[in-house]
């Protein structure tokens, strides 16, 4: 039984899926939004991500999100955050620096999605 709960549905507009992840994002359980992810990918146009209720992320879960909003810029959609970033989230970004990297060279230079960039 995986320690991460991850729900989705489509918003009104029909081209957005919100997806919301609770519990543990890690190596052992990265796969689960992984494959949510990948099976969506083409079928959306813009992905909203709720980490409010994540209660552990490791480096394997913050390289997924960055792989998939990586993704979804390719591909010229939009992938954002949605709703409070949990306090466990906030703290995973200090602890790799990565607040301090303004831009992402992904997103064309605008502020990366972890330190508030839209895109």
């Amino acid at each position: 039984m995986s320690d991460l709960s991850v729900t989705h549905s489509l918003l009104a507009d029909g081209a957005t899926l919100k997806i919301n992840v609770a519990g543990r994002l890690a190596i052992e359980t990265a796969a689960e939004l992984q494959n949510l992810l990948l099976e969506q990918v083409d079928t959306v146009s813009s992905i909203q991500l709720d980490l409010s209720a994540v209660e552990d992320i490791d480096l394997a879960g913050m390289q997924l999100i960055c792989s998939a909003c990586r993704t979804n810029l390719n591909l010229k959609k939009h992938f954002n955050f949605t709703g409070c970033m949990a306090p466990v989230v906030r703290e995973a970004i200090g602890a790799i620096g990565l607040q301090r990297q303004t831009t992402c060279k992904h997103n064309d230079d605008l502020p990366c999605i972890w330190c508030g960039g839209m895109n």
